[in-house]
């Protein structure tokens, strides 16, 4: 297996390319994806969908979430991609350790990246 490489990026689907050339990323997003992009490479596995919940990211205007795929990189570095992005930004003070901006989860749609701002978003420092 090969995996992604530093400023590396892929996009999994047509489908999710014309979602990523259609709708607009929310401003406090682009640097996030930018700085995974630059010190890991990335593969976008989804961005702008309609809503499959009311507080579904993916799906507002501007879009505030992407996800991206997990088993591009080798092991234990995905954890330290959510543990350097997370001590990078901080997704919202007002409610500080409620919400994160960067994540690992699985939803039904396989382990992944879930990486997601608030238009109070910071970065830290």
């Amino acid at each position: 297996m090969r995996y992604i490489v530093p400023g590396e990026i892929m996009v999994k689907s047509v489908n999710v390319l014309e979602g990523m050339l259609r709708y607009r990323m929310h401003p406090k997003l682009i640097p996030i994806v930018e700085y995974i992009a630059r010190h890991w490479g990335l593969v976008v596995t989804e961005f702008h969908r309609h809503q499959k919940h009311p507080n579904d990211l993916h799906g507002v205007f501007p879009v505030r979430a992407i996800d991206l795929r997990t088993w591009c990189y080798p092991a234990g570095i995905p954890e330290a991609i959510v543990e350097e992005v997370n001590d990078e930004w901080e997704y919202d003070p007002k409610r500080p350790g409620q919400y994160k901006v960067a994540q690992i989860h699985n939803v039904g749609q396989g382990i992944h990246f879930h990486i997601q701002v608030h238009h109070n978003t910071i970065r830290r420092g």
